[in-house]
Parts: structure tokens; C-alpha cells; sequence
């Protein structure tokens, strides 16, 4: 009876040292271009050292096509209406911009799954991304075009 007693105060201790520990994951998606991008990530790293269980993923989307379109299926997964950078996304939030009442909103969502815990992002990510051309595709292919177009004029 002692080993029972002790064992099942051994697993409801592991519970609740475990309890507190609860990850929150954070997608950040960001832009070497983007000024904004830094203030954003300023804040993000604040967090993080006010909050040390916030896990912070963050993507370039400007040279990576591939974190681009991943920016794109997530947010649409979220129903972010304005995709561009940065674009946060964290529990059931996804926001795209700066500024106070964006920095509070992702504030209240890392705070609430913290509490209550929350799934990846990633959970949401459909099988198929959205396949869209990435701003640096559309710059090489507007290049291309260009190049033909002087090499058939000329």
C-alpha cells in the first residue's frame, strides 16, 4: 500500500512541476525590405524573455519562396484578410502590421496559451500550400520578360 501511495504522489507531483511548463509556439514571418519587421521582431524578443515557455519560428520571406507561400497558407487558413509582413501567428490569432493594438492582441493570445495551452499553428496548415509567386519570383520573371523583350526588339 506504501508503494502505491508513494508512486501515485511520485506522478501527481510530475503533473504539476509539468503543469507550468506548457510551450506556446509563435510563426513569425518577416522581411529583410521591412522596417516594420524589426520593430516586430523588438517586441517578439521582449516577450520572449518575459514569457521563457514562448517559442518563437521565424521565417525570410523575401528571399525563401517557399516560407512565402507558407505565410500565405497559413494566413489564409486563419482567415487573415490582409497577408503581408509582418504576419504573427500564434494560437488563434493571426495578425499582420504593427503598432500597440497589435502588440496587445498577441500579448493576450501568448498569455492565454500559456494558460490553457494551445496547438501549433502548423495544425492548421492544409496538406497543399497555396501556390503563388513569391515578390522576388515576380521580380525575376518581370526581369525575364524584359530581357526578351530587348533581345526580340533589338
Amino acid at each position: 500500500m506504501n508503494l502505491r501511495l508513494g508512486l501515485t504522489l511520485l506522478a501527481l507531483a510530475g503533473v504539476a512541476l509539468t503543469a507550468g511548463a506548457t510551450q506556446v509556439e509563435l510563426q513569425y514571418f518577416w522581411s529583410t525590405t521591412c522596417p516594420d519587421c524589426q520593430i516586430m521582431w523588438d517586441f517578439l524578443r521582449g516577450l520572449q524573455e518575459e514569457y521563457p515557455d514562448l517559442v518563437i519560428v521565424d521565417h525570410e520571406v523575401t528571399f525563401n519562396p517557399d516560407n512565402w507561400r507558407l505565410m500565405v497558407t497559413l494566413a489564409r487558413a486563419y482567415e487573415l484578410e490582409h497577408i503581408t509582413t509582418p504576419t504573427v501567428i500564434v494560437g488563434e490569432l493571426a495578425v499582420s502590421g504593427i503598432g500597440r493594438a497589435v502588440e496587445l492582441r498577441i500579448r493576450e493570445e501568448v498569455e492565454r496559451c500559456l494558460e490553457v495551452g494551445c496547438p501549433t499553428p502548423m495544425e492548421r496548415l492544409p496538406k497543399r500550400r497555396a501556390w503563388v509567386l513569391a515578390p522576388l519570383e515576380i521580380l525575376a520573371l518581370i526581369a525575364l520578360g524584359i530581357l526578351v523583350f530587348l533581345y526580340l526588339s533589338g
